[in-house]
């Protein structure tokens, strides 16, 4: 009898030894869900929660659908690129819910064994092209694990994305502060495009941003932050002036480049590089409210029209947006240099902007200025990949590749079109999730 009620203890222990396991083991296989659960890069020594910088590995990757030609290319090319990897990041496609059958049949050649890094996440939204800005990723430096901030969207077609990525990965969400009704509503300075994490102990917020998303990022992350001007710009995001790019595998905070929006270098470049070009005419067509007639798309990018009164006054528009860019660089390098101890390398790129209206002055949020060009800081970056838009304007595409040339990376171009003349970029149409192990 003793010897039973022995064996039956063992039994009980057992039991219960193997119901901890599955319960933890399911845990576990959760907060997999939409991501690639490889042990990654060793977690920075910061303490508390971060949105993590690009310097980290990819985890997960967001972008949305649609049935767009030059969208569907994009997707098509972000996927064999993503296959590539040794270690891929889950890449999972926000289906807005009406457009499920055309996602059906453009994606249903991914349904095989070697696409497994494909996830879908069907959405109650309209639209999901969008998806740097319904979230952002927070990380716990501490257990690894992320959960997302839910931005407002409040009137959008987005406004419910991050719920249905909350649901599909079983992610905690972060809600939405109150916004009082005698307080200004969120717009486009809330979304997740004006949030940018530069290192880890550095994230960059524009000025254009309400003080209840302002508040809900300060609670969230303990990094600092740098608020840059960009209420002058019609979209007004961080990501169409500055972002970073590391310069090698796993590269420290201060092993990284700013790459900056510049229309001097671009201005510099219509002086001396189109000389000997007679013309120019862009296939994008300009997404611009009725009353924006000057200057035409294509004029002023020719050195032999600059003396025209439209050419004079663009070159006067857009060196006041380079004094304005250079105002917050400077204060972004001051900020990294007082928590890192380095001023980050500078890249450079052309880059033109329109405001709806001529003016006596610039740089305002009466401006509304669109980009001319694709904009080639508005990239997506996972090592080794640095995928930027490709310029129509050849001078442009030169100086771009001349400057990135003989950085390690893996660079691709992809045709912008499709987002460009929503006044967006291809940064705005993706969203990547960083991540490391503590």
């Amino acid at each position: 009898m003793k010897k039973m009620v022995k064996n039956l203890a063992i039994c009980l222990v057992f039991v219960v030894f193997v119901s901890c396991f599955k319960a933890e083991k399911t845990f576990e296989t959760a907060h997999k869900l939409c991501e690639n659960p490889t042990e990654l890069r060793k977690c920075p020594d910061v303490k508390g929660k971060i949105i993590l910088p690009r310097n980290y590995p990819a985890r997960s990757i967001y972008v949305g659908f649609s049935n767009d030609k030059y969208h569907l290319d994009f997707l098509d090319q972000l996927i064999s690129l993503v296959s590539q990897l040794e270690t891929k990041p889950m890449l999972n496609i926000l289906v807005p819910r009406l457009e499920d059958i055309e996602a059906y049949d453009q994606l249903k050649k991914y349904f095989n064994d070697t696409y497994q890094l494909i996830n879908l996440i069907p959405t109650s939204s309209n639209e999901t092209v969008w998806a740097q800005d319904y979230m952002e990723v927070l990380l716990d430096t501490k257990s690894g694990k992320s959960e997302i901030i839910n931005l407002p969207y409040f009137g959008r077609e987005g406004d419910y994305i991050p719920i249905s990525v909350g649901l599909s990965c079983q992610k905690n969400m972060i809600d939405q502060p109150l916004y009082p009704t005698n307080a200004p509503l969120p717009g486009n300075g809330d979304y997740g495009g004006n949030i940018d994490a530069l290192t880890s102990k550095v994230v960059m917020l524009g000025n254009n941003m309400t003080n209840q998303t302002y508040e809900l990022i300060e609670k969230s992350s303990v990094q600092k932050i740098v608020e840059v001007n960009v209420e002058w710009l019609e979209t007004g995001h961080v990501d169409e002036i500055i972002t970073t790019l590391p310069l090698e595998k796993n590269a420290s905070d201060c092993d990284q480049a700013l790459l900056v929006a510049s229309p001097k270098v671009a201005l510099d470049i219509v002086q001396n590089k189109t000389k000997d070009l007679t013309s120019f005419s862009s296939e994008f067509k300009p997404f611009y409210v009725d009353n924006l007639v000057w200057p035409s798309r294509d004029k002023c990018l020719l050195f032999n029209n600059q003396k025209d009164p439209d050419c004079i006054e663009f070159t006067k528009v857009n060196l006041w947006y380079e004094r304005i860019i250079q105002k917050s660089l400077d204060k972004v390098q001051n900020l990294i240099q007082a928590e890192h101890g380095c001023r980050l390398k500078e890249i450079h790129f052309p880059q033109l902007f329109i405001p709806l209206e001529k003016a006596q002055e610039y740089g305002l949020y009466e401006d509304r200025a669109v980009p001319l060009n694709p904009n080639a800081v508005n990239n997506i970056f996972f090592y080794p990949y640095l995928v930027l838009p490709q310029q129509e304007f050849e001078p442009f595409q030169s100086d771009i590749e001349m400057k990135l040339k003989n950085l390690p990376h893996k660079i691709e171009y992809t045709n912008s079109k499709f987002v460009h003349e929503l006044n967006g970029g291809i940064h705005c149409a993706t969203n990547i999730s960083y991540a490391c192990t503590p």
